[in-house]
């Protein structure tokens, strides 16, 4: 027998010993753990990052709905012989179209046209359109008004 079989086998009688007893299988234990808080981590991660993108949007789409108000409150101030001269009416705001607000740009086009069987009204539509992140998004908003001088 070689001095180095002799090492060798020596090494896997140490190692069988230290093995032996209450410690066998721990090893698996730990790493099963392990992957556990690694998947908790990675969910949450995720859950936090789509709760942000929605966020998003939603606040994006809020501040659509404030800044076609604006504009509609803004029209209906307006006297009849403009509301007459102009069927589109451009953004009355402060700036210009589009407007950036939160971090997003909006454009805002409004029409205001006699409504068909009243004399005395007009129907004003405003459309924002912006885009958060990958998606464009529009929404319309429609009101009646009333002339006056």
């Amino acid at each position: 027998m070689s001095s180095s079989t002799g090492w060798a086998g020596c090494a896997c009688r140490f190692l069988r010993r230290k093995i032996k007893g209450d410690a066998r299988g721990f090893f698996l234990v730990e790493v099963l753990v392990l992957s556990f808080l690694v998947l908790g981590c990675a969910a949450s991660a995720a859950t936090y990052r789509a709760l942000a993108g929605n966020r998003a949007a939603t606040g994006a789409e809020l501040t659509a709905a404030y800044l076609a108000q604006e504009q509609i409150a803004r029209i209906e101030a307006q006297p009849a012989s403009y509301l007459r001269a102009h069927t589109e009416v451009p953004w009355l705001g402060a700036g210009s179209s589009p407007v950036e607000k939160n971090g997003a740009q909006f454009e805002i086009a409004s029409m205001a046209l006699p409504h068909a069987e009243a004399g005395g009204l007009a129907s004003v539509e405003v459309r924002v359109r912006w885009r958060t992140g990958d998606r464009s998004r529009e929404e319309i908003y429609r009101k009646l008004v009333t002339y006056h001088d």
